[in-house]
């Protein structure tokens, strides 16, 4: 469906340095509502990079991209999905204070998997992440069901229910890991690639209106625990897609084109990345870190 509306950008005859990389690669998908639709965009620029990863996390909307890019799906496929859906089909609760069942969102997984896809049955590793409400701690999947444990990742709590998986409450990754760049490294990648598409989190709100003050309050307690967890990225790339609502499926192709070109106003610091093979001494220094977190 439709046609993508990106300009080339040289990247035709610079993608012939990522052939053949010595290295593993990782990327994290941040969550934040429909402006995770930028992931669209960051996954097109690095494929006309040649660049494959070989390790994917994602949070909330980043979960939804990292699923459907780790089941092997392309970034058109995937923008094609994005532009077939409406706010209401994700949604389904149009009554203030009535959290909408997250099982929408593990429906339209399913549909797109045409089964109920497990972890196992995905072409990369793959790890969504997620927060038990029963204990309060971060719970990162590689084994189950996808579809489930990401609509978990997805339950913002107000929004979304809470859903009930294997005797756990699951909500939105994103209290307690939005950008988990840390859970990439410890899978084993060499090079951690985060995208966050809500790096101005936490600045405040002028509005009085409650969700906006709820939204701004839960950006403020995220803040510090975001930038801990980018430490542990190579490269952070931040596609602004600000001035877009998280709660509404619109402006598709912009956000799409803004995470695209956020990747290619990088690409020297991306070439550099993995094009050499990571010294032994920063081996060390990741495997220590991670210790350590």
């Amino acid at each position: 469906m439709g046609f993508w509306i990106f300009k080339k950008s040289g990247a035709e005859n610079k993608s012939r340095i990522f052939k053949h990389k010595k290295i593993k690669i990782g990327i994290a998908f941040g969550g934040g509502g429909a402006r995770g639709i930028a992931h669209i965009g960051v996954l097109k620029a690095f494929e006309e990079l040649g660049i494959d990863f070989d390790y994917v996390a994602g949070t909330s909307a980043g979960a939804v991209v990292g699923a459907l890019y780790s089941a092997g799906l392309t970034s058109l496929q995937i923008r094609d999905i994005a532009l077939s859906l409406r706010t209401k089909d994700i949604k389904t609760s149009k009554i203030f204070f009535r959290p909408s069942k997250a099982s929408a969102i593990s429906d339209i997984l399913i549909d797109v998997f045409g089964k109920d896809l497990n972890f196992n049955e995905l072409k990369r590793p793959f790890i969504s992440v997620a927060v038990d409400l029963k204990n309060g701690e971060e719970v990162d999947f590689d084994r189950g069901s996808v579809a489930q444990v990401v609509s978990g990742s997805c339950a913002v709590p107000g929004v979304f229910a809470p859903v009930v998986y294997q005797n756990m409450h699951l909500v939105d990754g994103g209290l307690k890991n939005n950008v988990p760049a840390d859970v990439v490294r410890k899978m084993g990648a060499d090079v951690v690639f985060a995208i966050d598409v809500n790096h101005k989190r936490g600045s405040g709100t002028e509005s009085t209106k409650l969700l906006n003050v709820l939204g701004s309050t839960i950006g403020v307690l995220m803040r510090d625990v975001v930038k801990k967890k980018l430490e542990f990225a190579d490269l952070v790339l931040e596609p602004d897609v600000t001035k877009y609502p998280s709660t509404k499926l619109e402006n598709i192709d912009e956000m799409i084109n803004i995470g695209y070109q956020e990747v290619m106003n990088h690409i020297d610091e991306i070439a550099k990345l993995v094009s050499n093979k990571v010294s032994r001494r920063k081996r060390k220094l990741w495997k220590e870190k991670i210790e350590r977190s």
